[in-house]
């Protein structure tokens, strides 16, 4: 019997070409989403702290979009004070996303130069904060925690539209009626006063105001808003409380 003759296999070059250029293809790829820099950070949910504040406080110009920790982002945006939450995302594009929720700023008192948020947590004054009355008198402490739980209900664009707040309790014959009383200095010039009990009427201020001007072209005065009536009285201030305009607490007359 004659020998078998042995057949060399033949190395298919092509194919090993083509696996060759698909490795480093994929190899290519993950190398540069690992390495691909931060190219955007989109910050929404702020009212007090600027965009650029936080991108140059998180310091993150350098990092890789992949590598970065989103546990990491969120626990430092945590240690600013008005941050009480953060909800951070990527996309594989290089954008990072920024979800914040901050705390509100009530005002800020006088008496021991700090700012108190809704939380009631206080703060060092930061002149970067816009629209923040000032409380400018001595509050007694209970009045005053309640104050600052009560004034939570009023909505963020009304609580900029105070300037000053004073402690003001309602008085008759030098005996204290309304120990919760308070007088709200207002940007346009008028005088609110207003008690803890009914806070919430000052969420309607502006419609209130509306009315008033429109009935009687009124516009400098003091509203009464401390009254569980349905009714609020608006008078020039100079007599107290001879009541020139009554509005409801729905801004009608």
């Amino acid at each position: 019997m004659g020998e078998k003759k042995s057949k060399k296999k033949k190395i298919r070059f092509k194919g090993l070409l083509v696996i060759f250029l698909f490795v480093y293809l994929i190899a290519t790829c993950l190398y540069y989403l690992w390495s691909m820099p931060i190219k955007k950070v989109e910050v929404n949910g702020n009212n007090y702290l600027k965009d650029n504040y936080i991108i140059n406080y998180l310091d993150i110009d350098n990092e890789s979009i992949i590598k970065v920790s989103k546990k990491d982002i969120k626990n430092k945006l945590l240690e600013l004070d008005l941050i009480s939450d953060a909800k951070i995302r990527k996309n594989y594009f290089g954008t990072l996303y920024i979800e914040l929720v901050e705390d509100k700023v009530l005002f800020y008192n006088w008496n021991n130069k700090k700012i108190i948020l809704s939380s009631g947590k206080e703060i060092s004054y930061n002149k970067d904060y816009l629209g923040v009355p000032t409380l400018i008198n001595y509050v007694p402490d209970d009045v005053y925690k309640e104050f600052i739980d009560k004034l939570n209900l009023i909505k963020k664009d009304n609580i900029s539209l105070i300037s000053e707040i004073e402690y003001s309790p309602s008085m008759v014959n030098d005996k204290i009626i309304d120990d919760k009383r308070f007088l709200f200095r207002m940007n346009d010039g008028n005088i609110v006063y207003i008690n803890t009990i009914n806070i919430e009427k000052f969420n309607n201020y502006l419609d209130i105001y509306e009315v008033i001007v429109n009935k009687n072209g009124l516009v400098k005065g003091c509203l009464y808003l401390d009254s569980n009536s349905e009714n609020n009285h608006f008078n020039n201030c100079e007599s107290n409380p001879v009541v020139e305009e009554e509005v409801n607490n729905n801004g009608e007359n």
